[in-house]
């Protein structure tokens, strides 16, 4: 049986690259493993990569508006979520 790791562990995993990047940029990312799972948006990433944040996995990078005027924030995983994150790999 081929497994799925939950939404917020592969989110996480995704920073694993040392790269910025937004809830948005993330979904781009991710949606193809959790196809059809209505859960799996932008929005619920956003949320996810706040929680990454407040337990010091991910750090806030930058933050500006976008074309439509939303904010739009850029996060980068931190020497501690790294660890993290390979210790539930």
């Amino acid at each position: 049986m081929n497994s799925i790791k939950p939404l917020k562990a592969k989110a996480a995993e995704i920073f694993c690259d040392g790269q910025v990047y937004s809830a948005e940029k993330i979904f781009e990312q991710i949606a193809s493993y959790y196809p059809n799972e209505k859960y799996c948006s932008v929005p619920v990433i956003s949320a996810h990569l706040k929680s990454l944040k407040v337990v010091g996995i991910l750090s806030e990078d930058e933050s500006y508006l976008d074309e439509f005027g939303q904010l739009i924030s850029m996060y980068r995983i931190t020497d501690f979520g790294k660890s993290k994150v390979h210790n539930i790999s």
